[in-house]
């Protein structure tokens, strides 16, 4: 059964924004002079991250598609 574009659409949207908001608040981390790999607000925006990027890869979205999506934003 095929996606709908709808759908597809969305999953992306969500695994972009979740992927642009651990790159930001990493940012911000650093801006602070902390490192972001020790900060747990960071491991847990991270964590949403990878389950949005889980989800659109398994419905055939490519790691590059969420990453460029991502930087548009």
């Amino acid at each position: 059964m095929p996606i709908p574009t709808w759908l597809a659409s969305r999953v992306l949207a969500n695994a972009a924004i979740a992927a642009a908001e651990a790159r930001q608040t990493a940012t911000e981390i650093h801006d602070l002079g902390r490192d972001h790999y020790n900060d747990p607000t960071w491991r847990t925006v991270l964590a949403e991250a990878h389950r949005a990027t889980d989800k659109a890869e398994q419905i055939g979205i490519s790691p590059q598609a969420i990453l460029d999506a991502s930087k548009a934003r």
